[in-house]
């Protein structure tokens, strides 16, 4: 099985890109799995979109579950789809947890993120970064039908630094970890689900 993680900010277009991905793949006859961790579904999605959705709650016990999100990832038999062949496709990593852990500062949670982050990037055949600015993402946040308290915080002007030092230091961790940085600015979902499932086929062929 390939496995296929595309990452990005909060608005910067993962679940289109990988509702896109999964279209063209399944018309191509080949199988696709969403994973159980992270953003794409089942107990884990559901967990962690309600501590999104918690205003009041402490950002060190946001950050916390955060970091069980990825414990499946830690046990590959756990993830939907293993052995069954066909592609894993992924929204989000370790390596953003561990990006809040380092502009949020939180000493502790980002050493235990840093000494995984090697062994599950290891489990990934391609990674895939979606760039997009803070005021094209607040852009999008402000046009979606799905408001909530937290991201209103989060896209105000009083977080635009954090948000920026959260940028900054993804963009670093991708940098280290051989991200294929796409820019999706524009929003241009087909072109850049179309270069994804070019790489899959690619990595298909060398298998």
């Amino acid at each position: 099985m390939i496995t296929v993680v595309v990452e990005g900010l909060d608005f910067a277009g993962k679940t289109t890109v990988c509702r896109e991905v999964n279209a063209r793949l399944s018309e191509a006859s080949v199988p696709v799995t969403d994973s159980l961790t992270c953003l794409t579904g089942g107990f884990v999605d559901r967990l962690l979109d309600l501590v999104y959705r918690a205003p009041r709650m402490p950002s060190w016990l946001r950050s916390t579950v955060y970091h069980l999100g990825y414990v499946p990832d830690l046990f590959p038999a756990l993830r939907a789809g293993r052995g069954r062949g066909g592609v894993l496709l992924q929204q989000s990593y370790i390596h953003r947890v561990l990006a809040y852990d380092r502009a949020s500062r939180r000493n502790l949670l980002r050493w235990a993120a840093q000494q995984l982050a090697g062994r599950l990037a290891g489990q990934v055949d391609l990674f895939v970064y979606l760039e997009c600015p803070l005021d094209e993402r607040r852009r999008r946040y402000l046009r979606s039908s799905d408001p909530n308290r937290r991201d209103d915080l989060r896209f105000s002007a009083a977080q635009e630094s954090f948000e920026e030092r959260l940028e900054f230091e993804l963009r670093e961790l991708v940098g280290r970890n051989g991200y294929l940085v796409v820019d999706n600015t524009h929003g241009d979902h087909r072109k850049t689900a179309a270069r994804i499932v070019e790489l899959i086929e690619q990595l298909t062929e060398r298998r």
